[in-house]
């Protein structure tokens, strides 16, 4: 694409109209100003939503407090790392960093950071394709500095890194670059595939941080190419450096599948990135799956929901095989896991106990409470939730339909009662 194009790619594109007026209006202060990164391989790829990231030359801090003065917006800022946000308009957003190179103290640590110019900046990003930059200066707008090789990779469908310690240096990359692969249509090179396998084989993707290994998982599974990406975590075996009994393979791919399907079918509140987990750490003992998700540091509900749908989706899936079960028993199976363990457990094979579960018994609720049975002379004690509870039971299974059958069975429970 020639600087001409590339400069009326810009200035088409809606999204970057008011920033781009507003660096145009700071004439000489606005410095050496470029569009990085992810922003430009997003344009030149056509995609229609992107971040906006811009690389100064200089101070970045200076520059983003004079763009927000021009594009009446807020700004924060980070003195330490030379880096600013500029939010303005209805939510748009701009972030500006100085140009910088990274050093690495060790792999998987984050980087020590210092200035450095462009083609330095360029350099230390994880794959070509990210390694492009755009001028913003009014003398070569447009202009595409692309010193890596990056556009070329990006027309090939090539992810390549910039240098052989790159997944050493951070093993993220490896997740970011799958990723790429499922969402672009992407594929890594074969010398760039051969040192991602040399840094899963040397254990340093299991050596991350529990911190870094969740948000990284969260994200694989969150994307719009989650499906590709997991059977990419399994080819390429950082299934097993994460964990030994995890498994990425066709199987969790389909079942990842079906069940992101039903769970916006049947609209129950579960995120990808759970149900995800669940499918990866499928064959995990019940002992194992805690451990596992505990050690990711995730809040005690999820670890709950996800253990639960690893060990009770299957004996779900068993018990509606061997027994005829009434509503009220399909929900008491059901409830203490939900909404992900019968979720998965409709995933693993399509029973009409749980559709019904989702569509009709899940929500089933009786009419009166706790303030009822008082008035009816049940005193205050853990029987008021005994008694509500078989009232449920009873409407689950269709015994009662409505307030006042509700009141008479409450009526008949509680003369039921000692003392009442």
């Amino acid at each position: 694409m020639t600087t001409l194009r590339l400069a009326k790619e810009l200035t088409a594109l809606e999204k970057l109209r008011a920033l781009l007026d507003a660096i145009a209006s700071l004439g000489d202060r606005a410095g050496v100003v470029y569009l990085v990164g992810g922003t430009v391989r997003n344009i030149l790829l056509g995609e229609e939503s992107f971040d906006v990231d811009i690389a100064v030359e200089g101070d970045a801090i200076e520059f983003a407090r004079a763009l927000t003065s021009a594009l009446e917006g807020r700004m924060t800022s980070h003195q330490k790392f030379g880096t600013a946000a500029v939010l303005y308009g209805a939510d748009e957003r701009v972030d500006v960093v100085t140009t910088r190179t990274e050093l690495y103290d060790a792999p998987g640590a984050l980087p020590t950071v210092r200035r450095a110019g462009l083609r330095e900046d360029l350099f230390r990003r994880d794959f070509t394709i990210n390694a492009m930059a755009v001028s913003l200066q009014p003398t070569d707008f447009g202009r595409l500095v692309d010193p890596y090789g990056g556009r070329a990779d990006l027309d090939a469908r090539l992810l390549r890194v910039l240098h052989n310690l790159s997944f050493i240096d951070d093993p993220t990359r490896i997740f970011r670059g799958i990723r790429y692969e499922a969402r672009y249509g992407l594929r890594l090179e074969e010398h760039s595939a051969r040192l991602a396998h040399a840094c899963i084989e040397m254990g340093l993707v299991g050596g991350l941080s529990s911190a870094r290994l969740r948000d990284e998982l969260q994200r694989l599974l969150e994307d719009p190419g989650a499906i590709g990406g997991i059977l990419r975590l399994g080819e390429l075996a950082a299934d097993r450096a994460i964990h030994p009994h995890l498994r990425a393979d066709s199987e969790a791919a389909a079942l990842f599948e079906r069940a992101n399907a039903l769970r916006d079918e049947l609209h129950a509140d579960v995120p990808s990135w759970r149900i995800g987990c669940a499918v990866l750490g499928r064959k995990m003992s019940p002992e194992d799956a805690h451990t596992w998700l505990e050690g990711l540091n995730m809040r005690r509900r999820d670890v709950d929901r996800i253990a639960g749908a690893i060990t009770v989706a299957p004996r779900i899936v068993e018990r509606l095989r061997s027994e005829r079960l009434r509503p009220a028993e399909v929900v008491a199976l059901a409830d203490p896991f939900a909404p992900d363990a019968p979720l998965l457990a409709l995933a693993m094979e399509d029973r009409p106990e749980l559709r019904d579960y989702f569509t009709r018994l899940r929500d089933v609720r009786i009419e009166i409470g706790g303030t009822e049975l008082v008035a009816l002379g049940l005193a205050e004690s853990p029987r008021v939730g005994e008694v509500l509870a078989e009232l449920r039971r009873r409407k689950l299974n269709g015994e009662l339909d409505g307030r006042d059958s509700e009141l008479a069975a409450a009526r008949d429970l509680i003369a039921e009662t000692p003392d009442a």
